[in-house]
């Protein structure tokens, strides 16, 4: 598998189709058991996380047949470099997608240094603290609560030394308000969701280009609220006041990088739905829609990594690469220009023939195929095949070693 612009868009594809059905199969089979909905998430995160180590390895794929369809390079009968301008559109591609990638991890990195400052500007609450240490004694966990200005709504930060920032506000609400918040907080701690935050928003910067990224992200961070959201039902044994303190957080919160907060944006609605209902789904029935939404997600992976693999290809034991970083095109030493048919030139034939090749270590032409026919009848496509065959090549490079290479080619008849 080689670092590519056809393997990145064989796996963007891939990505959005494993997104696109998970998505699909979710609001059609309507997951409304938390448990199961973070196990479905968690599966399609695992899947899109390992799906670049299972490529096929063959030549035939139609990925490169569609990156194909608009030319590497044109060489046209008047001769032509394989990269007249100098400049190679991967590069340029690569470097915006690294320097995309470093911003994103820069601002996690900032918004983690920015929190530092929050929790070391925090203040204690004595009656809180108690509260909150009689509460993970139950749990089994242990946190620190301190109280900030400069957060809007509950948040948890850091795992061997955890902190809960509440706002100052926490301290007007009722005791029952406020031991559902702490216990919804604690048991974050327990679970060790911060590392899970942390890691699903390194994941974004990563793949800053690909929405499905944050896709993924935003369902699997819902999906674990509602579990929380369930657990701590389940703990305080009451759900009024929890509903009260999803609803005294409901305006919509500034985005705290690094910490997992009580409520995320546009969440409010979905999670209040599912506390409120009488009758949540029955288990039987939610292992089945896991089941089925999973066959499908999977399903559709194989299918799209099948179509669009990202693999470099294969033809007997020679690795075909493509346009990538470290990698030379060739250029043509020799050209030998097509000739016309007696019959397409009385037929008044104009036009292109566009063909897919392989130029090889050695510099010559192999596996020509037509991707554009212009003239199969009269014999002009064949004509074009023939003449490619017998140019000659400087081979393509990658770290000082001459390797194959894929091309496409234009030849253009015209009448005179």
């Amino acid at each position: 598998m080689t670092l590519s612009l056809w393997s990145l868009a064989a796996y963007a594809i891939q990505l959005t189709a494993v997104v696109g059905v998970a998505l699909i199969a979710t609001w059609l089979l309507g997951h409304r058991v938390p448990r199961m909905s973070l196990r479905f998430w968690q599966a399609v995160m695992a899947i899109a996380l390992l799906v670049p180590f299972a490529q096929p390895e063959r030549g035939d794929d139609l990925l490169r047949i569609l990156v194909q369809s608009a030319p590497i390079a044109a060489a046209t009968t008047a001769g032509a470099s394989l990269n007249p301008t100098g400049i190679d559109p991967a590069v340029i591609l690569i470097v915006i997608l690294a320097t995309g990638i470093v911003l994103r991890l820069s601002w996690l990195a900032l918004g983690m240094f920015r929190l530092r400052g929050i929790v070391a500007n925090a203040a204690t609450d004595a009656s809180l603290e108690q509260d909150g240490v009689e509460l993970a004694q139950s749990l089994g966990t242990h946190a620190a609560i301190r109280i900030s200005d400069d957060i809007e709504g509950p948040a948890t930060v850091g795992v061997r030394k955890p902190v809960i920032l509440v706002p100052r506000s926490v301290l007007h609400m009722g005791p029952a308000v406020r031991r559902a918040i702490l216990c919804h907080e604690l048991l974050h701690v327990k679970r060790r969701d911060w590392l899970f935050t942390i890691a699903e928003e390194t994941w974004c910067a990563m793949l800053w280009f690909h929405p499905a990224a944050r896709v993924i992200a935003s369902r699997l961070s819902l999906a674990r609220e509602m579990m929380v959201d369930e657990l701590t039902i389940l703990t305080t044994r009451d759900r009024r006041a929890y509903a009260e303190a999803l609803l005294a957080f409901s305006d919509p919160q500034p985005h705290l990088i690094g910490a997992t907060p009580f409520i995320g944006r546009r969440t409010l609605s979905q999670r209040i739905s599912v506390i409120a209902q009488e009758a949540p789904m029955s288990q039987h029935r939610a292992l089945a829609g896991f089941a089925i939404a999973l066959t499908a997600v999977i399903g559709s992976t194989a299918f799209a990594v099948d179509r669009f693999p990202m693999s470099a290809t294969l033809q007997g034991q020679t690795m075909i690469y493509g346009p990538g970083p470290g990698i030379t095109l060739p250029t043509v030493v020799k050209e030998v220009k097509p000739d016309y048919t007696r019959e397409a030139m009385e037929k008044k034939i104009q036009g292109s023939v566009w063909l897919s090749v392989v130029v090889t270590e050695k510099g010559d032409v192999s596996d020509v195929t037509v991707t554009r026919s212009l003239d199969a009848e009269y014999g002009l496509d064949q004509r074009a095949i023939d003449s490619v065959r017998q140019w000659i090549f400087k081979p393509a490079m990658k770290d000082g070693h001459p390797v194959a290479f894929r091309v496409t080619l234009e030849l253009t008849f015209k009448l005179k």
